[in-house]
């Protein structure tokens, strides 16, 4: 049985929200078995420039309107590593943390990934060993399941054992909550509030990818805690 579970579409080096649910779920699922939406975070990450905000942005292969996102993969066609790591170093190089993180991260991006999920997955692994999470990692493909929206995210826990769904607030308008309160999950939304660190380019923007922090001033597991102001319970059985 898994008391907590998250499920979360992947996101391309993600913010310190999606980290925080890593942090505190027992398991999380990858939602690799939805539809691939262009100009989403499942292949940018957003940074801070000059000018504001700056996306980080892998082009990819897309062969049909309803593609799947574990069906998706990078376009090998072009050279987006080396322009993605020209980016980071116009934006970054003299960050304090830049020169000690920067050559992991290089790494990820010059090596070749078969999915985008892959890569995706890829991009997280900087900040799980930093920041010492061991949650599960799962992918809804790897599940025998066949629902779709909300009634998917129901089959996912009951068939993981979980006494506990965590859902982003986005979900507050479709997720059917009576649903899980039928089958005895307690649904509860994650709320975060991004802790204020020092940047470069100007006053401080949360909701950018965690590499932000990293070249910063470098991850902390104890000030990404700090963000979580407690899961708003919304249903208990």
């Amino acid at each position: 049985m898994v008391p907590t579970c998250v499920i979360s579409q992947p996101r391309f080096f993600p913010g310190l929200h999606y980290l925080h649910r890593m942090m505190v779920t027992d398991v999380f699922v990858v939602l690799d078995t939805v539809q691939f939406t262009p100009r989403h975070e499942e292949n940018r990450a957003k940074l801070k420039g000059p000018q504001g905000p700056q996306w980080l942005t892998v082009p990819v292969r897309q062969s049909r309107r309803d593609q799947l996102i574990g069906e998706i993969r990078p376009d090998d066609t072009q050279p987006w590593p080396r322009k993605l790591i020209g980016t980071l170093n116009n934006l970054y190089a003299p960050a304090p943390c830049f020169q000690v993180h920067a050559p992991e991260i290089i790494s990820i991006l010059e090596h070749p990934h078969e999915t985008l999920t892959e890569l995706d997955r890829a991009s997280w692994e900087p900040a799980l060993r930093l920041l010492g999470i061991t949650c599960r990692f799962v992918r809804s493909s790897e599940l025998p399941l066949s629902g779709k929206g909300s009634e998917l995210l129901l089959q996912i826990c009951q068939y993981l054992g979980s006494t506990v769904y965590m859902s982003g607030a986005a979900a507050k308008g479709y997720l059917d909550v009576a649903a899980f309160a039928a089958a005895r999950i307690e649904v509860v939304f994650h709320e975060y509030e991004y802790p204020v660190y020092p940047q470069r380019h100007g006053d401080f923007a949360p909701f950018l990818s965690y590499l932000d922090m990293l070249f910063n001033v470098g991850l902390d597991r104890a000030t990404v805690l700090a963000g979580g102001r407690g899961p708003e319970r919304v249903t208990r059985t």
